[in-house]
């Protein structure tokens, strides 16, 4: 929600419990000025309650396209991952106080209650995957991981009572238990960060902006009583052009 409209609806409410409330006083046969009075209390009350609402509101939905932004950069990282680096990512964090988790192939972990199988990449689980997992014999319950998963597939394990965590439920446990990528694949270092902020402020496409700037500001000059201030400006701003033309990012 934007600050303005944050505004614009406490104010809202501010009115709103005003003249309902003052209408309320003067019914009751409370004084004109006594009645004012307590429908301003009445008015700020109701609006430092809608405040806390709406900034509370606002915090959550900031904090769920966050956990949401971050949940795409796992499952990129991911699927970016050799089958191996997978492999060894879960087995460190499926480890517990009461279960040590232990390979059985590349994609494949168990440890004393569950059976896994990875699999995370940009295509989904098909029906076929989770038909070849289920051949598998062990007296463990077998668990899919993975980013997502077809309606059929998904139908399917159920039916053969296979357990499914996507991407939601994967995201959530590595976060609860601290277990998030201290980095994510593609992610860029602060060093290339601040290179690119640089390249797009320094870029010669901007010299055409500035020699607009500059134009309008000494063209402003000709018919201001104080000509010197828009001249010093306009010859800062041709100055910036010129440079950025020459020697700017392309």
């Amino acid at each position: 929600m934007k600050r303005s409209a944050l505004i614009s609806d406490i104010i809202f409410a501010f009115f709103v419990a005003f003249l309902c409330t003052l209408f309320l006083f003067r019914y009751l046969g409370i004084g004109l000025f006594s009645a004012i009075l307590l429908s301003v209390v009445c008015g700020g009350l109701t609006a430092a309650a809608t405040a806390a609402f709406l900034q509370s509101k606002r915090k959550t939905v900031f904090l769920k396209r966050s956990d949401e932004a971050q949940k795409e950069k796992l499952l990129f990282h991911l699927a970016c991952l050799s089958d191996e680096e997978k492999t060894d990512f879960f087995l460190r964090r499926l480890q517990t106080e009461n279960s040590t988790a232990k390979r059985f192939g590349k994609l494949r972990l168990y440890t004393d209650e569950n059976f896994y199988l990875l699999h995370f990449g940009f295509a989904p689980v098909n029906p076929d995957e989770v038909l070849a997992f289920s051949r598998l014999k062990t007296g463990k319950e077998k668990v899919v991981l993975c980013s997502k998963i077809e309606e059929q597939a998904y139908a399917l394990a159920e039916r053969l009572q296979m357990r499914i965590l996507t991407g939601n439920e994967v995201y959530a446990y590595l976060k609860d238990n601290d277990a998030l990528p201290a980095k994510y694949t593609g992610e860029e270092t602060p060093e290339k960060k601040r290179k690119r902020r640089f390249e797009l402020w320094f870029s010669r496409k901007n010299a055409k902006p500035f020699l607009v700037a500059a134009a309008l500001t000494l063209l402003s000059a000709l018919f201001s009583p104080f000509p010197y201030y828009y001249v010093l400006f306009g010859g800062i701003f041709l100055a910036a052009s010129v440079l950025i033309r020459i020697f700017g990012c392309k």
